[in-house]
């Protein structure tokens, strides 16, 4: 019995030295990932648009729209991201859009949210 209250004051122990080191210093910094999301919208119809392709520069990820027009990426967190949105299937998504480009820096938290509108392409 001795035993089992030893061993549940020791746990007890450490899980205080842990809280009360984070009440000290906080949380250490998570610099490992970030979390792009949001959603696509098409300018004059004010309608999100499926499948657009949303990459970042300098990145081998992308990933497309949903039917909803949303989006989520996570990349390896660095000082800045140009994101990349680009029509690659015509007008299947309801017509044809403009590529537009989204710099982002100096990420103060682990994720950007992006509100985008794409212009309609009516050069053929």
């Amino acid at each position: 019995m001795r035993r089992v209250l030893r061993a549940i004051y020791r746990c007890l122990g450490v899980t205080a030295v842990s809280l009360v080191f984070q009440a000290c210093y906080g949380m250490p910094p998570d610099t490992g990932e970030v979390s792009i999301y949001g959603s696509v919208k098409s300018k004059k119809t004010d309608e999100f648009i499926p499948g657009i392709k949303v990459s970042a520069a300098d990145n081998d990820y992308y990933n497309f729209t949903d039917s909803n027009g949303a989006f989520n990426m996570l990349l390896l967190r660095q000082d800045s991201y140009a994101v990349i949105f680009e029509d690659v299937d015509g007008p299947k998504n309801g017509g044809l859009f403009k590529q537009h480009t989204i710099n982002i820096s100096r990420l103060d938290e682990n994720y950007a949210y992006l509100n985008v509108e794409l212009e309609e392409d009516t050069e053929e």
